[in-house]
């Protein structure tokens, strides 16, 4: 049994302590500024707003001004706040924690710009949070299916398997199954390629109500491809991309994420402006590839790649972030060499 304080109450952090509950841990759900809305429907007895789930009654919820507190008595810290939270919450953990080296097991996935610099959320927390024992967590998992308790299969890295070991003791279940790794930056490119990549499956899927089928499949392999070659030139093991941490992910994201439900969208015909306000009115979350297809690019690019090295990414963030028409997808796909 452990302290274990769940970092961020959206539908992921949330979901996270049913295993966690299982376990017999004592668990406890901090909640962001940006969460209260979800904080008063839990207090009410209310099922988890974006997971349709109550969460266990044993979980103890904290408001965002008792961080300090919920920090003080946990054992083990999961993250799960937005990709933009990872740095204000990283150096909020590293004044709280007062010289403790706590575990930190990081669940949000994503490119950011810190201080100038496009970092992973591992290399975010590994630098501001004051903890040397980072392990990333990756994998198709949606929130709504392991908080049913549908079976879940995760990868939880860490350049030393003892910490993510530590994570798979308490949390592991029947249906929440975790594997380790040590390829922690092939863990940490392949969560954040996976987002802007299903909003190019979704783009293709939305356009002639779903017609392209073929093109769909060659995709998919394309993707694979380019994925792997990024991984593997910036460090990291191209097998991470053909496993849970690469294809799995990016397989659950493309048929059920709101990823592709955005592409989706844009296919139909919405510009990118009208399919961002779109996600809003649903209340499905942050569009986390929409942002991460441009920081992605900044991070490709201090590396020394380019646009040779990553034909759809960049095609992706020319429809998102500079006007190019959705069309210019198919015009890149039909281009490459099969």
């Amino acid at each position: 049994m452990a302290g274990i304080l769940i970092l961020g109450a959206g539908a992921m952090g949330a979901a996270l302590t049913v295993p966690a509950a299982e376990n017999n841990n004592e668990v406890g759900l901090w909640f962001t500024e940006y969460d209260l809305g979800i904080y008063e429907a839990l207090r009410r007895g209310e099922p988890h707003p974006r997971i349709r789930v109550r969460l266990p009654s044993s979980v103890r919820l904290y408001r965002p001004e008792e961080f300090d507190e919920a920090v003080e008595a946990a054992d083990l810290l999961i993250l799960a706040v937005s990709s933009q939270g990872v740095y204000p919450v990283s150096r909020m953990l590293s004044r709280a924690m007062s010289g403790r080296d706590v575990p930190v097991a990081v669940v949000s996935k994503g490119i950011e710009l810190v201080e100038g610099e496009p970092m992973t959320m591992a290399e975010v927390v590994a630098k501001y949070s004051g903890t040397r024992r980072v392990v990333y967590v990756s994998g198709p998992s949606l929130a709504a299916e392991l908080a049913a308790r549908r079976p879940t299969f995760t990868v939880y890295s860490s350049e030393d398997r003892v910490y993510a070991e530590g994570f798979r003791e308490v949390m592991e279940t029947s249906y929440y199954r975790i594997s380790v790794s040590d390829d922690v930056l092939g863990a940490s490119l392949s969560a954040a390629l996976k987002n802007p990549y299903a909003i190019a499956y979704g783009i293709i899927d939305g356009m002639e109500g779903g017609g392209y089928n073929n093109l769909k499949a060659a995709l998919v392999a394309h993707i694979l491809g380019e994925m792997a070659g990024i991984v593997e030139r910036l460090g990291g093991r191209r097998e991470t991309v053909y496993g849970l941490s690469g294809i799995g992910d990016v397989y659950v994201t493309m048929m059920g994420g709101r990823n592709s439900m955005f592409g989706r969208l844009i296919g139909s015909g919405l510009t990118v402006g009208e399919a961002l306000r779109e996600m809003e009115r649903r209340g499905v979350g942050v569009v986390e590839g929409y942002r991460n297809s441009e920081t992605l690019i900044r991070y490709l690019e201090a590396r020394g790649l380019g646009r040779g090295d990553a034909p759809i990414l960049y095609t992706v963030y020319e429809i998102l972030h500079k006007g190019a028409p959705k069309e210019v997808l198919i015009k890149t796909l039909t281009s490459l060499k099969s």
